[in-house]
């Protein structure tokens, strides 16, 4: 598997990260994926570039593209968004690895149903929804990646940290509930969507993101620009899609 870092965020750290989570990934799993790129964002739309990530609600953190007839099977991950969180002093620590090792090990789930038609057992069957994401195929892919997380946490270094990335998230979540009800909702938003970035299981943060995005979209004056305005009231969704 070839390995490329494309990404202008801290590329040398992103590759150290890459070989570390990679070390934890089956050979066989990985048989037939032919590269994985770490790209700054995804470029199906410019547009979402334009503005800060937590007005994107859900974020594109990676895709993977199966084998055809002129294509290779890849992995792209997107730099900006799996980071998103993660405060600069802390990108060399466990807690970026794990967040890292997250999107990838989801990814080479995807791969690993492409190519061998399940994960854990044949009887699971993945059933074409016309391009449409599939929603057995994201949980078993989730279950892929969190068996992944599991085994890393064996050794301390990343317990320490998902330690970290759980008392972060806990901070964030406390610091965004004050600017909730000091009427500054921007902050809010941004806040508590850093925090359930980081701890996926905080599902307080992410309530409390999409009150604080729905108070945005009627507060006046508005504390954002005419471009994030009209992002929020015609393009910010909560759902995945």
């Amino acid at each position: 598997m070839q390995i490329e870092i494309k990404t202008t965020s801290f590329p040398r750290l992103t590759g150290w990260h890459i070989r570390r989570v990679v070390r934890w990934l089956s050979l066989r799993d990985l048989e037939g994926l032919e590269s994985l790129r770490v790209i700054d964002e995804c470029p199906d739309d410019p547009e979402s570039a334009k503005v800060s990530p937590y007005l994107r609600g859900f974020l594109q953190n990676g895709h993977y593209s199966r084998k055809m007839k002129n294509q290779p099977a890849q992995i792209v991950l997107y730099a900006r968004d799996v980071y998103f969180g993660i405060p600069k002093l802390l990108m060399p620590s466990p807690m970026a690895t794990l967040k890292l090792a997250r999107t990838l090990a989801h990814e080479v789930g995807h791969h690993v149903i492409a190519t061998r038609g399940y994960i854990y057992k044949p009887s699971e069957k993945y059933k074409p929804l016309n391009g449409i994401r599939n929603p057995y195929e994201e949980k078993m892919a989730d279950a892929y990646a969190s068996d992944v997380i599991e085994r890393m946490q064996k050794y301390w270094i990343y317990r320490i940290g998902q330690l970290m990335s759980r008392m972060l998230s806990s901070f964030l979540y406390q610091a965004g509930i004050q600017d909730y009800w000091d009427g500054n909702y921007q902050s809010s938003a941004s806040l508590q969507a850093r925090a359930h970035s980081l701890n996926l299981e905080n599902e307080d943060a992410g309530q409390c993101f999409r009150h604080a995005m729905e108070k945005l979209k009627t507060q006046s004056p508005s504390p954002l620009s005419p471009a994030e305005r009209e992002w929020l009231t015609q393009r910010y969704s909560h759902k995945r899609t």
